[in-house]
């Protein structure tokens, strides 16, 4: 049977990307499942900001307009560093948003995945002050059916329940502690389960993870970054890959940064990237 063809991004050419990458090409369990195509360079080391981001970016669209016309079947993207992407002239602010616009994808949303949580977000990479501001009834709806959608690939004859997550301590009780799971997240919550999908909450955050872990719930969707990845990358690190849910094509993507401080030292693991291409050729294979 043929392997499946995965396009892999060098990422940021001052952080670890290329080593990682290079690792996870001599890695036999990348070589058993998959065709690796490489874009970027994984030799030259480029220590000039705005030609980082430059390079970086050059491989992220070079990697999105493969996937699209058919040259590779998924992308799976090395980190890159968004100041770096700024600096460029990027108007986004990270592959999310440009894959995103690349593809004409309407509706998309940051997954974190791994084998014993899943977490999807409301808004991703915005200050904390902003975040109350910036969720709406209507992302909330996005994201949970993206979420459903996701889980229903992976898993098609055995649904699962999906866990809203409230945004206040104590799902503000009642508004006693904000007024925002009355407003914005219970009336998102009725919506979704009109359309008989399976979402419940709003959970407090202090809890609703422990239960997700337990089996109660097949993923949280979460109202902002560091409400859920903390959790998750705490819990498995190694196994957590970052998920683009609502691209026309599958993208994955280790979830950790650039490690710029460690970055031509030969001692970054390759192990996140390695998870992030087996996700790839996991949902290729039930997706196709």
């Amino acid at each position: 049977m043929k392997k499946p063809r995965v396009g892999i991004t060098t990422g940021c050419p001052c952080g670890i990307g290329p080593e990682i990458v290079s690792k996870a090409l001599s890695d036999l369990r990348v070589l058993k499942i998959c065709e690796p195509r490489v874009f970027g360079n994984l030799n030259d080391k480029i220590n000039d900001k705005k030609l980082c981001g430059e390079a970086s970016m050059k491989a992220v669209d070079d990697a999105a307009r493969a996937v699209m016309s058919g040259d590779v079947d998924a992308i799976v993207t090395a980190p890159i560093n968004k100041h770096h992407w700024k600096m460029a002239g990027s108007p986004f602010l990270g592959h999310t948003e440009y894959l995103a616009h690349v593809s004409g994808a309407r509706n998309v949303a940051m997954m974190m995945a791994s084998p014993k949580l899943c977490v999807s977000l409301v808004t991703t990479h915005i200050p904390l002050a902003d975040v109350s501001q910036s969720i709406t009834i209507e992302r909330i709806c996005e994201v949970a059916r993206l979420t459903c959608r996701y889980l229903t690939i992976l898993q098609p004859d055995n649904p699962v329940k999906i866990a809203v997550c409230a945004l206040n301590p104590h799902a503000g009780e009642s508004g006693t502690i904000g007024n925002e799971e009355k407003n914005i997240i219970i009336p998102a919550i009725e919506i979704l389960q009109r359309e008989h999908l399976p979402v419940g909450g709003p959970y407090p955050a202090d809890t609703v993870f422990n239960k997700a872990i337990g089996g109660d719930f097949g993923a949280v969707v979460t109202m902002y970054h560091d409400q859920a990845l903390p959790v998750i990358k705490t819990l498995d690190f190694a196994k957590t890959v970052n998920v683009t849910l609502g691209l026309p094509f599958i993208r994955t993507s280790p979830d950790h940064g650039t490690a710029q401080d460690i970055a031509g030292k030969g001692v970054a693991s390759h192990e996140n990237m390695v998870s992030a291409i087996e996700h790839s050729v996991a949902l290729l294979k039930k997706t196709f």
